[in-house]
């Protein structure tokens, strides 16, 4: 049997809903918007909050990575 579809919902980075859903993949994230979701999702961890996870990775990548 198949494994079902998996669904991605994309939503820009510097939209409210960033600060508040964390199974979204992030559009036009900055450097500057990656550090304010950072400390908003600080509390979640980065394996269950792909806001956290895309944010740490963006900054620790550096600006040109992306």
């Amino acid at each position: 049997m198949a494994d079902p579809v998996e669904h991605k919902t994309f939503i820009h980075a510097d939209g409210l809903l960033a600060e508040f859903m964390c199974q979204v993949h992030l559009l036009e994230l900055t450097p500057e918007r990656a550090r304010e979701l950072q400390d908003i999702h600080r509390g979640h961890h980065p394996d269950d909050c792909l806001v956290h996870l895309e944010a740490a990775c963006l900054l620790l990548l550096g600006e040109d990575a992306w």
